[in-house]
């Protein structure tokens, strides 16, 4: 069993990752005891599929999940994000949600750790993940990390 640890966004405004992963299961919890989500996701050859969260609060996570790419939609056709990443040697790269409203990720991959930023400089969270989990289950899951902090801000009236 590999284990994914770390934190998406600040000290005060972010979510702890703890997940374990094997080679077709991803679960854990992101975020705390009362606010966040339980993760349940299935890795098939090629892709992904499952759920962040409850039967009603929650979202669905589908799509292709390869070691120099991911494209998967968070949610539904109408209510929901896609995320498009490519992976160049130690770096993914990429956009989740659309060319408006969506936000740019940059994440690099060093020994076991994944650091870096999704959104910009003032509008943004950044990543601190470590653990023996694949580099494409890592950046996958640092970006469900922030939509449920995204859905979270939205929730309470935040930015």
């Amino acid at each position: 069993m590999q284990t994914l640890k770390g934190r998406v966004g600040g000290t005060l405004q972010g979510f702890d990752v703890r997940l374990e992963v094997n080679q077709t299961q991803v679960r854990g919890r992101l975020g705390g005891a009362s606010s966040g989500a339980d993760v349940h996701l299935e890795g098939v050859p090629g892709g992904v599929s499952g759920r962040i969260g409850g039967a009603v609060l929650g979202f669905d996570v589908l799509g292709i999940l390869e070691p120099d790419r991911i494209k998967v939609r968070l949610g539904g056709d109408t209510v929901g994000k896609s995320l498009i990443l490519e992976r160049v040697q130690d770096e993914f790269k990429g956009r989740f949600g659309g060319p408006h409203d969506g936000k740019d990720v940059h994440l690099k991959v060093s020994r076991g750790r994944l650091e870096g930023r999704i959104g910009g400089a003032s509008i943004g969270k950044d990543v601190q993940l470590e653990g023996d989990a694949s580099a494409e289950w890592a950046a996958l899951s640092a970006v469900v990390t922030y939509k449920l902090l995204e859905d979270a801000e939205t929730a309470s009236g935040g930015d």
